[in-house]
């Protein structure tokens, strides 16, 4: 038998009366609620607040072109008010929240070319190769802050901190035929005796590498810029270069001058390596507060007071033996070196130096950070120039220029060197005053550079702020 329920007409009546009370209820409290959401609104914004006064801030156009900073950084862009500044012109006056003003047109020249790295549009992202990856340029650097680079400084140790001449012997130079040659004004040209000083300037290097702290160098003159390089390899160039590349060409000549870039950065893998390279007149490179290779014509921590020759490695000095002290191991401070004399683009350097110096292996961890100063400088004058590779030696595999191996370029940033931007460069240096100069050394040509070649795929070591 099946039993059936079913509700009366009554109940289902109240049921139903029930349900609409309820639902006018909740529109009841939903219109007050939305009511006082208004007047609270209404208070707040058009009673308290009112109607904003105008504000009149004024803009003032950045200097295109101030000195990096000691600790160059990528730049970010940001939205902020700008100050009244009583000493930068022009400036430009708006009124803010102004009701009723209409903005002139405003006209922009596009015809010029965008600046990619001027403008400095970076992501806030996290990569491997770290950001801002902007090349330092070709030579000694740029001086615009900011990117992957090392900083780097130069120091003229013939000059006073003051830029004053040290007491050094003056000698007239003379062409090939043994005459005076003379200035613009028709008076002898006259230019400081360096070799008379060399031991003196021996000393000096030799005293900063003890330490390898700049404080060391603290009495002499200090160029007025410093300059950002991811890159060293000037395989070729007057000496005269880096006094113009660093904008102190009106204050120092060619020689008894000394270059030191410092920072940090990442490794971009866990393994074994070492440095390659040479200078003329010298490299050297500290890495994680170790000196991990000294390479060129002079070896400072081989200079012997008593016995001066130690410091040259060249005919006049004991070159022979510095050689075949670093082939046997037996040369201290010096174990593990080896010569490279095999890459034919170096035929000066084969013959004079043994080829590129490989320095001491040494051992780093992916992502991990370590400091890192590279020293270049030349004493007498006349001619430089430095290469700096990188060896993996993680697997146990040696490069081998003989076989047609390429050594890694050491490099901070995706920058590399090309011959032709690089000979170009060097040709044209523009001094402080904007003339040009050529800087080049016996090279008619890129091909005449004598540039090694390098590994084009090389690692990036991201330089860290």
């Amino acid at each position: 038998m099946a039993l059936h329920i079913q509700m009366s007409d009554e109940a289902l009546a109240q049921l139903k009366k029930a349900a609409l009370t309820s639902r006018l209820v909740s529109l009841a409290v939903c219109a007050g609620f939305l009511l006082g959401f208004g007047t609270i609104l209404y208070v707040s914004i058009i009673v308290i607040q009112g109607d904003p006064p105008a504000e009149f801030i004024a803009y003032t156009a950045p200097s295109e072109d101030g000195p990096p900073t000691e600790n160059p950084t990528v730049k970010e862009l940001s939205a902020k008010t700008a100050t009244v500044s009583p000493t930068v012109t022009p400036s430009v006056v708006v009124a803010q929240n102004a009701v009723g003003a209409v903005a002139a047109p405003v006209s922009l020249d596009t015809a010029g070319e965008f600046d990619f790295a001027e403008a400095d549009l970076s992501l806030d992202v996290e990569m491997d190769l770290g950001e801002g990856l902007g090349s330092g340029g070709p030579g000694l650097g740029s001086n615009k802050p900011g990117g992957s680079a090392l900083q780097g400084t130069f120091y003229d140790l013939k000059l006073t901190r003051n830029g004053a001449p040290s007491r050094l012997p003056v000698v007239v130079t003379k062409d090939k035929d043994g005459k005076p040659l003379k200035d613009a004004q028709g008076k002898p040209f006259k230019r400081l005796d360096m070799k008379s000083r060399q031991k003196d300037f021996a000393l000096v290097v030799q005293k900063f590498f003890k330490s390898w702290n700049v404080a060391a160098l603290s009495t002499y003159y200090k160029s007025p810029v410093t300059l950002n390089a991811s890159y060293w390899y000037i395989p070729m160039a007057r000496a005269i270069y880096a006094p113009i590349a660093f904008q102190c060409d009106n204050v120092c000549q060619d020689g008894g001058w000394i270059a030191v870039y410092r920072g940090k950065v990442k490794a971009p893998k866990t393994g074994k390596f070492r440095f390659v390279g040479t200078g003329d007149d010298f490299l050297g490179v500290r890495f994680n507060n170790k000196v991990v290779l000294e390479a060129g014509y002079l070896i400072p921590t081989l200079f012997d007071e008593k016995e001066p020759n130690k410091w040259w490695v060249s005919k006049a000095g004991d070159r022979e033996g510095h050689w075949k002290r670093i082939k046997e191991g037996k040369l201290p401070g010096f174990e593990g070196y080896e010569l490279m004399p095999y890459i034919k683009e170096l035929s000066i350097w084969n013959d004079q130096l043994g080829g590129l110096t490989a320095g001491k292996v040494f051992e780093v961890k992916q992502g991990q950070e370590y400091p890192i100063q590279i020293t270049i400088c030349e004493i007498p004058g006349g001619g430089f120039g430095c290469v700096l590779f990188i060896e993996d030696l993680t697997d146990g595999k040696k490069v081998d220029p003989r076989k047609g191996q390429k050594f890694d370029l050491f490099r901070t940033s995706w920058g590399a060197p090309n011959a032709r931007e690089l000979f170009d460069a060097i040709k044209a240096a523009p001094t402080h005053d904007g003339r040009k100069v050529n800087c080049l050394m016996q090279a008619t040509r890129p091909e005449d550079l004598n540039a090694p070649p390098y590994n084009e795929d090389s690692p990036i070591w991201t330089a860290v702020p």
